[in-house]
């Protein structure tokens, strides 16, 4: 019985009400949730949704931007990337929209991309999402895996 209780604690919330009967008029089984406080899938948000897969590969890159009106080069290393852009981690953060150059640090290949949501402050420094201003799948030097790809489950 304690496992079962195990497994529903990680699929539903949980309810400090007692066990009562559920609003369809039957009686529901004890530590059943309402039907109300089930954890329901959300919708997923425009913004959300992904355009292609990412992978994680840290490579070093160099953000090439203008700030206070002067050009300033920042190191940078790659999370993950697909081929609309990236996701950098770098010493500090720009302002979303920002203009920038993103430029590769094996191939020393350029390409030009944008803040596309404010950084996040993380230890290891400030995580940037980078949009390209075009999908550019070749600029990372990888095969993307196909947008239905799914990791096995073992």
């Amino acid at each position: 019985m304690k496992k079962d209780t195990t497994l529903k604690l990680h699929t539903m919330k949980l309810s400090a009400a007692p066990a009562m009967a559920g609003t369809s008029g039957k009686p529901k089984r004890v530590g059943e949730p309402p039907a109300e406080k089930i954890a329901r899938p959300r919708p997923v948000a425009v913004e959300e949704r992904r355009r292609s897969q990412r992978v994680l590969l840290r490579t070093r890159a160099k953000i090439h931007v203008a700030l206070a009106g002067k050009l300033t080069t920042i190191d940078a290393i790659t999370l993950s990337v697909n081929p609309q852009g990236a996701l950098v981690v770098m010493s500090q953060s720009l302002p979303v929209e920002s203009r920038l150059v993103l430029e590769h640090g094996s191939t020393k290949e350029r390409v030009a991309c944008k803040v596309a949501r404010p950084a996040r402050e993380m230890p290891e420094g400030f995580h940037v999402p980078l949009e390209f201003d075009s999908p550019a799948p070749a600029f990372w030097g990888i095969a993307f895996p196909p947008m239905d790809w799914r990791a096995d489950d073992e």
